[in-house]
């Protein structure tokens, strides 16, 4: 009897240590490491892949603008472009973020002599694979544009984008040789003032007359410097 006593107590100890590990806590301890290494490679497929040529409407009145956007990550950059079918064409550089559906991009843009930076935040929409939001935009520090802008993908291959052709605007041409050289200095041409007037040679020598040509007359006795020919004075009188 005593050893059937003490057998049961050891099957009693063995089924309650069997029991206490698969307790419902042991288990989720064991799982949540698990479960924690899971989740970046989740966050991973969320990621939207924004590597396209864009079409976007709503930055320019005038016509679409061209966006090429390489993606790192969460991370945006590219360029931009504008040609209009009439009027002047810009490129641009663009940098921005994409966290799960929301883009935010920032696009600035040298427009002849005016420099533009636009801000965009939208919502990638998975089903139409487009892009849709606010824009904001300040030319030479003052607010051009508020509105609403939307992108489409137009073309996967990224290096089919090309820039656009800008010509740059010719320096004025200063009216006269005067006002050019005062472009060139970066000061004002003044109008020209009224020349005086100088007396010619004749003149001159008729107000003034150099006593010195006349050293020889006064020596060689030939001649006067009153222009009296010898004789003709006073000396020559009774």
């Amino acid at each position: 009897m005593r050893t059937l006593k003490i057998v049961g107590l050891l099957l009693l100890i063995i089924f309650w240590a069997g029991s206490s590990q698969g307790q419902p806590g042991n288990e989720s301890k064991s799982q949540t490491p698990l479960m924690a290494e899971s989740s970046p490679s989740q966050s991973g497929e969320e990621r939207h892949n924004l590597n396209y040529i864009w079409s976007i409407t709503g930055i320019e009145e005038d016509g679409q603008v061209i966006m090429l956007l390489r993606q790192e990550i969460g991370d945006l950059y590219g360029q931009a472009k504008f040609e209009p079918d009439s009027g002047q064409a810009w490129n641009g550089l663009a940098v921005g973020m994409v966290d799960q559906d929301e883009v935010i991009l920032a696009l600035t843009a040298q427009k002849g002599d005016t420099l533009c930076s636009s801000r965009l935040i939208g919502r990638y929409d998975p089903s139409s694979e487009s892009i849709s939001g606010d824009i904001f935009q300040v030319c030479d520090g003052n607010i051009t544009q508020r509105g609403q802008f939307h992108a489409i993908w137009i073309n996967p291959d990224l290096t089919s984008y090309t820039p656009a052709a800008v010509v740059a605007s010719p320096p004025t041409e200063p009216s006269s040789g005067q006002n050019k050289d005062a472009a060139l200095t970066g000061e004002s041409a003044s109008p020209a003032q009224p020349a005086t007037a100088l007396p010619s040679t004749t003149d001159q020598k008729s107000r003034f007359h150099d006593v010195r040509e006349d050293a020889d007359r006064i020596l060689t006795g030939v001649g006067d410097i009153s222009q009296i020919p010898i004789g003709m004075g006073g000396s020559g009188l009774p």
